[in-house]
């Protein structure tokens, strides 16, 4: 899928492997740190995600509107969320959103998702710290 970015746990995985030798179920709280550390990531891209003026562009917002954090997911033990242009937004607007985000032959970029995620990653860290920490991980 273009323009989404995946976040994960990456860097506390030695924690969350000892808490799991030490038998807790860490997937609840490991998803939870995640979405929360996604939410973030999504602030981000929609505070700059450009958004067209309604006397010359027929669809503004469409773009914001389509952007979206995924429900986590897991495999094995790496839980992530992706974070971008819906799945179910038309290719139209897909095609749209990459163009923003990487520009095209007259027109420059406006970053909106690796601007979003730069902005928005430590807050998202601390997010997801936090939320271990709350519930009592770290």
């Amino acid at each position: 899928m273009p323009c989404r970015v995946s976040y994960d746990m990456k860097g506390i995985e030695d924690i969350i492997e000892n808490l799991s030798t030490l038998g807790v179920d860490v997937d609840k709280s490991a998803a939870k740190a995640v979405a929360a550390g996604g939410d973030e990531i999504l602030d981000g891209m929609l505070i700059n995600v450009p958004v067209g003026d309604p006397a010359q562009d027929p669809h503004p917002g469409q773009l914001k509107r389509t952007l979206e954090r995924t429900e986590p997911k897991m495999d094995g033990n790496f839980t992530f969320v992706e974070v971008g242009i819906s799945r179910r937004a038309s290719a139209d607007v897909a095609r749209y959103g990459n163009a923003q985000e990487y520009g095209y032959r007259h027109h420059p970029p406006q970053s909106y998702i690796r601007r979003g995620f730069d902005e928005k990653k430590a807050a998202a860290r601390k997010a997801l710290r936090d939320s271990l920490v709350k519930d009592g991980m770290i």
